[in-house]
């Protein structure tokens, strides 16, 4: 990923994600509408891949804890 600013979005949206107050979807809806509009991540040729890893890793399934007796 050759673009500073979305690396930069991406982790603080990822860190949202965590807290439960931004949707994966929703994440990788605004990284969507960010690539359309800029000019950095329209010519990088391994966004797609990165973009693919990124989204497979926030669905990824979080573990369950047991719950607390």
């Amino acid at each position: 990923m050759q673009c500073q600013r979305l690396k930069r979005l991406a982790r603080d949206w990822y860190q949202k994600v965590k807290e439960d107050a931004l949707a994966p979807a929703r994440m990788m809806e605004l990284i969507k509408r960010h690539v359309e509009h800029c000019a950095v991540c329209q010519t990088d040729p391994d966004l797609p891949e990165e973009l693919e890893k990124i989204r497979e890793f926030i669905r990824a399934p979080q573990p369950l804890v047991p719950p607390s007796e």
